[in-house]
């Protein structure tokens, strides 16, 4: 009888890396060579003086199996897999780095080379990755702006020499979008101060509540970004030799200033809107004291055109043939002494 067979030991059902989406070796100048990933095993990650970058699609089933095999610690393999969406930063005492980041939504069709902003309808999504010195290992379950933004450039060129090299390459096209989102938020503000200030409102409260909101979809993920940036090196002081540490430290540092942009940007609109919401005030009132002054100019007139439409006997002037004319004038009259009353109480003087 045949001794059975270990598990590890089966052939695998799958040719290639399924779930791969594409991988890269990378020789000693930082230069990207591409590779067939339906083609390539494990074995494929392993090769001297180069490290590869394998990014998998963690909504194909398979790709759990494909991370299983490769060289990660365990820590590291669950965070590649895990579902978590917050972000996170681990530095283990192997030098196997791992976490998540997030990233803007890629809509397929959207050409990044033109299209450098955010649009309204950009959602988020998280890139797990894991890392050791010769690989780094990206995960994720939708298209990803800054993965692709990161593929395209070392695909045109861009060098990386190192796994680290290339995470921050990822989070600095993150950076990238987050700073020409913001350009183009202070194009668009400096716009409707314009017309603020020349007194020509039209819709600018909602162009300003929807620039706002645009801030805060920026200035979320920014804050997560830093925080655990900040907290990472707080926790690992004592690897200063370590590559990921002056990474951080660039990012971070970029990071601060974006986040100090955005919130420039939140502020000036929060003081746009409140000076829209005055000026619109300002000019509910002028309108409403326009309103008053007809109406209690109206009201006397009102009142002698009621008491001379009565039909009763003995109303004054009935029989006179220049009745109406005195009656219009009376009822000009009242008005007038209203006019005189009011001002001289200060009411009809507008502020």
């Amino acid at each position: 009888m045949a001794p059975p067979v270990e598990p590890d030991a089966l052939p695998s059902p799958f040719a290639g890396l399924p779930g791969a989406l594409w991988l890269y070796r990378f020789d000693a100048a930082g230069r990207a060579h591409v590779l067939d990933a339906t083609q390539c095993g494990i074995d494929a990650v392993h090769a001297p003086d180069h490290w590869h970058w394998l990014h998998l699609d963690l909504s194909d089933a398979r790709s759990a199996q494909v991370a299983a095999k490769l060289p990660l610690p365990d820590d590291a393999r669950a965070t590649l897999l895990s579902p978590d969406s917050h972000v996170n930063l681990q530095l283990d005492e192997d030098e196997a780095v791992h976490g998540a980041f997030v990233d803007w939504a890629h809509q397929r069709g959207v050409d990044l080379a033109v299209e450098g902003q955010l649009r309204g309808d950009d959602g988020i999504g998280w890139l797990h990755f894991a890392l050791t010195p010769d690989l780094l290992v990206t995960a994720r379950r939708q298209a990803l702006r800054s993965v692709e933004a990161a593929r395209r450039a070392v695909g045109a060129g861009t060098r990386a020499d190192s796994p680290v090299r290339m995470l921050e390459l990822i989070a600095g096209r993150f950076a990238d979008t987050v700073e020409r989102s913001g350009d183009g938020l202070s194009v668009r503000l400096d716009r409707i101060e314009d017309r603020v200030l020349a007194d020509s409102i039209g819709e600018e409260r909602r162009d300003l509540a929807q620039l706002r909101h645009q801030t805060v979809r920026l200035h979320r993920p920014l804050t997560a970004m830093r925080r655990v940036l900040k907290q990472f090196e707080q926790r690992h002081p004592a690897y200063p030799e370590h590559e990921l540490l002056p990474a951080v430290a660039r990012l971070n540092q970029r990071f601060d200033d974006l986040d100090g942009d955005v919130a420039t940007l939140q502020e000036r609109a929060r003081l746009l809107q409140d000076e829209v919401a005055a000026k619109l005030a300002e000019r509910t009132n002028r309108h409403l004291y326009v309103l008053s002054m007809v109406t209690a100019l109206l009201l006397p007139p009102s009142l002698v055109a009621g008491l001379f439409g009565m039909n009763l006997p003995g109303l004054p002037f009935a029989h006179s043939t220049h009745g109406l004319a005195f009656a219009l004038l009376l009822g000009v009259a009242s008005s007038v002494v209203v006019y005189l009353a009011l001002r001289r109480m200060g009411v009809s003087r507008s502020t």
